[in-house]
């Protein structure tokens, strides 16, 4: 393997792609990220940070950054649309789980950012290439050929290894031998932003709302500004036009059927996408792997999938140091499938198709079995610690490290 070839090729610059190049290269590891775009994209995506995620992103320096910029939030509520709060849970109780006992509200564009900006300013030898956009990968016995689109042109780049965090529709996961099983639901998702702040009406900075017709969820970031920006989110039928979904007539009828008020809403932004829930048949091929949105995607309700990338990528990285600095065998990678692969089936795929089942219930009487369970949990703090052990996704940290 020549000088040039002896790195690793991570596809993305997302969160993921970016902290997937940030862990090799302190770890030592050459990396060149390629990124399809030209920049980092700041439209409304992910904005929760869990707690084992601060756990693992503080190895690095990256938490108190991003504590400096985000919403700590203490709770959050689970509401019915006509009842109100049903349950209001108080993440304080993992207080003897985690040294982060919260939840953080901040944009992925902006945790982008920061580890980006690490990333430069500590290991500037590393290339980061924008406009590069990875086609498909090749690979044999000792490494890896990726067909990449630059602005001169397409150019082959070598490595020994290519990570895809290059989102749902992963080039380098085409380029893999595996399926990526699931589904598509019906339904898109209606992202809409607003400076109007819903707190004084009691709603806590996160809230999950439960309707058998229109499901809401209603959380608060930062902003571009920085002073506060509240994102609604509303179920849409796949088959109704988005010019007629972001009329501005219907845009004020859906916020205003959820919370009226007097006078329009102020809506800075308007976002609706598709939704999957989805899970790659295998993380690693050979010396292409993948992580984060490229591995497995799932509805947002939970705040669950930025955080499994992240998951997936301090696990592989800590595997990769082993095969490239001690010689250990690439049956490493073999692990990193199965525990990454098992929890997001486990976790990530069963809690947030059933977060989106119980917020959409039609049957009267389940619902109400349902919040009489809600109740029953957050009145005894022995039962909410369990909860939310799961639902803040530390039983899956723990699960995947048990896992041979």
């Amino acid at each position: 393997m020549t000088e040039d070839t002896n790195r690793i090729l991570i596809a993305g610059g997302g969160p993921v792609g970016y902290t997937a190049a940030y862990l090799l290269a302190r770890r030592g590891i050459p990396v060149v990220l390629l990124e399809a775009g030209d920049k980092i994209f700041d439209d409304p995506r992910a904005g929760t940070i869990h707690p084992p995620t601060l756990e693992l992103l503080a190895t690095v320096g990256v938490t108190p950054l991003m504590l400096e910029r985000g919403y700590v939030v203490g709770n959050y509520h689970y509401r019915d649309r006509r009842q109100g709060v049903i349950a209001d849970f108080d993440l304080g109780v993992l207080a003897q789980d985690t040294p982060y006992p919260f939840r953080l509200m901040l944009e992925q564009h902006k945790i982008c950012a920061i580890v980006r900006d690490l990333l430069l300013e500590e290991y500037p030898q590393y290339p980061v290439l924008l406009n590069h956009r990875v086609a498909s990968v090749t690979q044999s016995t000792d490494g890896v050929e990726a067909l990449v689109e630059t602005p001169d042109g397409a150019r082959t780049f070598k490595a020994r290894y290519i990570l895809g965090c290059d989102g749902g529709r992963s080039q380098v996961r085409k380029s893999m031998n595996v399926d990526f099983e699931g589904f598509t639901y019906d339904e898109r998702f209606l992202i809409l932003s607003t400076k109007y702040d819903f707190k004084p009406h009691g709603y806590a900075l996160t809230n999950y709302i439960a309707d058998p017709e229109q499901w809401c969820a209603l959380f608060k970031v930062p902003g571009h500004d920085e002073t506060g920006t509240w994102r609604v989110v509303f179920p849409m039928n796949s088959t109704t036009p988005e010019a007629d979904i972001f009329a501005e007539a219907h845009v004020q009828w859906l916020i205003q059927r959820f919370h009226a008020k007097d006078g329009d809403y102020d809506v800075v932004h308007r976002n609706i996408y598709h939704v999957h829930q989805r899970v790659a048949s295998c993380y690693r091929d050979g010396r292409i792997l993948v992580a984060g949105d490229a591995a497995h995607i799932n509805n947002p309700l939970g705040g669950m999938g930025m955080n499994f990338g992240f998951h997936d990528v301090f696990n592989l990285a800590e595997k990769l140091d082993r095969i490239w600095h001690q010689g250990e065998s690439q049956d490493l990678l073999d692990q990193y499938d199965r525990q990454r692969r098992t929890v997001a089936q486990e976790y990530l795929q069963r809690q947030t198709i059933e977060n989106k089942k119980n917020m959409e219930n039609k049957d009267a009487a389940a619902q109400d079995r349902f919040y009489d369970e809600l109740c029953g949990i957050v009145a005894d703090k022995a039962k909410q610690r369990q909860y939310l052990r799961r639902v803040a996704m530390i039983e899956g940290i723990e699960r995947a490290a048990s896992i041979a």
